[in-house]
């Protein structure tokens, strides 16, 4: 058995790491509690009653943009990659302009859900079904390298780093996250993204300033301790080398994480979770000052992992570099309070991220596919932005006679594909243990930027986007994103591959957005063209 030097001095260090996570648990209960009080109604449990301030939704919108993996992985790319990860950084941190520039037309649709918001260009059953399997699509595998990430975090930090331990850390949080987010819904998750930007911003914020110190505040110093007599550090070209592949390779990256992180599902979600059109403008203008402030301090702990733990030690302890943040904690502090912040960071955001992703997903089917398909109805919580019509019930889209569904049992309905997801998400991160899977993550994102991105933009800004064109870009996007990475290195060909023994990759790029991004927007025009809704 592995112990971890954060545990290795004496009896409080074994139980600080487990005493901060037991605080952690307890307060995110309380919360999820105190929220589910008002969960009487779809429209509280999806969006809050639209009741979230500018403010508080700020907070909230930035913890979904910092999941567990770009707390962990953002830290050690920048170290062992020097420029390129500066970049994908960079790249990053600017999917919060996207999001500031659909927050407004977004909440004006008064729409709660991807499929909904899809609806107001092609209603009926076919693009809701749709806006739900890309929901899917995109949660799904993102909910199971949180899990992932964050079974191996939380097992690396109380000191136990056997396979075993780490499947227990994931089963565990994996119940934990599904239990809060079917309790609290929007409400619920909303407070816990919240506290965790708090609590993240002041972890990396101390750590930052912990390790400037042991630099004497000298920015020579680590600029140049980081690069280590590596003369390429600060040129492109470390991660993926400097040819053309390796050229295209990175850009797609940045493009994954430009376009894709701003619409991904818990974010739409987010922004219907707004008073107002101004209020969700606002809320992602906050938001994404707060996120450049932290992959800034984000870049300063990656350059400072370098200075202070070397290269040679990270790779050596996790050839990705996702341990660079701990290493660099370990070295700083040797246990006590700085670790303790972090390891309650690592773990509420695992918490706040996966409890976001699946509630995502779990209203797409209750609210597009139960709700709305089966029984063909409009539910309460899609009205207009101008309110309801006469009579008291929301305008709806489906013929005289259909039977609605009742808010308990939609509600029901909710919590059921929560605790479902959260089950197939749990049973996923166990199965793929040991695998090289941090690529789905990747491949998610790249589905919402070359499928979830076009579909939005032409429902909201271009008029002749028809019912054929909508579906081509949401089915048809997603399979060729499926094929493009399957048969590229991540899944086969390379050491670091899924399936390392095999190789069958034809397609020579790792990240797929540079080709399924331009193909997304094509297949939109191209099915709208040639098969124009009827005026």
């Amino acid at each position: 058995m592995n112990h971890h030097p954060l545990l290795a001095d004496s009896g409080p260090a074994l139980v600080t790491p487990l005493t901060s996570f037991l605080v952690v648990i307890c307060a995110c209960f309380l919360l999820c509690l105190a929220a589910a009080v008002g969960n009487e109604t779809t429209t509280d449990f999806y969006a809050a009653e639209r009741t979230l301030s500018a403010r508080r939704n700020a907070l909230a919108l930035c913890g979904d943009l910092i999941p567990a993996t770009a707390l962990l992985t953002p830290v050690g790319s920048v170290a062992l990659s020097g420029f390129d990860g500066i970049a994908t950084t960079a790249a990053a941190a600017a999917a919060v302009t996207v999001l500031a520039l659909l927050a407004r037309p977004l909440r004006d649709t008064g729409r709660l859900t991807l499929g909904a918001v899809l609806a107001t260009r092609a209603p009926g059953r076919a693009a809701r079904t749709a806006g739900a399997v890309t929901t899917v699509a995109v949660c799904l595998p993102m909910a199971v390298v949180q899990l992932v990430v964050a079974g191996d975090a939380i097992a690396y930090l109380v000191g136990y780093r056997t396979p075993g331990a780490a499947t227990v850390c994931t089963v565990l949080s994996g119940l934990l996250i599904t239990t809060f987010a079917a309790f609290g819904g929007m409400r619920g998750t909303s407070a816990i993204q919240a506290g965790k930007t708090l609590l993240v911003l002041a972890a990396v914020a101390a750590v930052a300033a912990t390790a400037t110190a042991a630099l004497h505040g000298d920015p020579g110093a680590l600029t140049t301790r980081a690069a280590d007599g590596r003369p390429g550090f600060y040129l492109p070209g470390l991660h993926y080398g400097t040819g053309p592949t390796g050229t295209l390779d990175e850009l797609s990256l940045c493009l994954t994480l430009a376009l894709g992180t701003a619409v991904l599902p818990p974010l739409l979600m987010r922004i219907a979770a707004a008073t107002d059109s101004r209020a969700a403008r606002r809320a992602a203008r906050r938001a994404g000052a707060l996120t450049v402030l932290y992959y800034t301090a984000v870049v300063l702990l990656g350059l400072a992992a370098a200075a202070l733990v070397g290269t040679r030690a990270i790779t050596a302890d996790d050839p990705r570099g996702n341990s660079a943040l701990l290493l660099l904690t370990d070295t700083l502090a040797h246990g006590g309070l700085l670790s303790t912040l972090v390891a309650s960071a690592v773990f509420v955001t695992s918490l706040a991220s996966v409890a976001g992703l699946v509630l995502a997903g779990a209203a797409a089917l209750s609210h597009d596919l139960y709700a709305t398909a089966q029984r063909r109805r409009r539910p309460a919580g899609d009205r207009p932005a101008g309110g309801r019509p006469a009579g008291g019930r929301p305008a709806g889209d489906r013929p005289a006679g259909d039977r609605p569904v009742s808010d308990r049992r939609e509600l029901a309905a909710a919590q059921g594909a929560i605790v479902l997801l959260g089950t197939l998400a749990v049973l996923a991160a166990v199965l793929l243990r040991g695998w090289s899977i941090l690529f789905l993550a990747a491949f998610a994102t790249a589905i919402a930027a070359s499928a979830i991105l076009p579909a939005l933009l032409y429902t909201l800004r271009w008029p002749a986007f028809s019912r054929t064109g909508l579906l081509w870009t949401l089915y048809g996007t997603p399979a060729c994103c499926l094929l493009l990475q399957l048969s590229s290195p991540t899944v086969s060909g390379r050491p670091y591959s899924l399936l390392p023994a095999l190789d069958f990759h034809w397609f020579p790029l790792q990240n797929i957005a540079l080709v399924t991004v331009p193909l997304g927007f094509l297949l939109g025009w191209v099915g709208s063209r040639l098969r124009p809704d009827a005026d």
